[in-house]
């Protein structure tokens, strides 16, 4: 039967399908300048991106310990405490060592510590008696649907 079947069309699939695709572009003088200006371009972006970047960090960086000698004492407990606990385990013993840090800020992380613990145990609590609710029903639901067909039967053997 193939040989009534032009050869080209009864090639495989994935040859068929390589003719059906379009020439690949040929490449040009002009494709290439072009290329090379938008590489240029995106990598000027990055670098000025990178750059505003590194300026805004070092300018918070500068002005960081006057702003900390401005503040209140009201204010500066708390902001140690929130630098602290959004900081690393490494970065938080850093930060522990500043000299103007108020020495009440360890009571604050004793305390917080504490309320994730009984947070952490309530939740634990709960999941366990989410479980237990879950089993339960699941048994109640085995056992009602095992008396089911059982009614189910005797019903129709009274009715006959």
């Amino acid at each position: 039967m193939t040989k009534f079947l032009d050869p080209k069309l009864a090639s495989s699939k994935a040859s068929r399908k390589e003719r059906k695709q379009t020439a690949p572009l040929q490449k040009s003088a002009a494709t290439d300048r072009a290329v090379a200006a938008l590489k240029r371009t995106m990598g000027n972006d990055f670098k000025k991106t990178d750059n505003q970047d590194r300026l805004r960090a070092k300018a918070i960086n500068d002005t960081m310990p006057d702003f900390i000698a401005a503040m209140d004492e009201e204010v500066l407990a708390p902001f140690f405490f929130s630098l602290e606990r959004l900081a690393s385990a490494a970065n938080r013993r850093r930060i522990a060592t500043h000299p103007l840090r108020p020495e009440i800020v360890d009571e604050m992380h004793e305390e917080a510590d504490e309320e994730e613990a009984l947070a952490a145990d309530e939740e634990a609590l709960a999941a366990e008696e989410e479980g237990r609710a879950a089993a339960k029903a699941a048994a109640r639901d085995g056992k009602a649907a095992k008396a089911m067909p059982q009614a189910a039967a005797s019903d129709s053997a009274s009715a006959s």
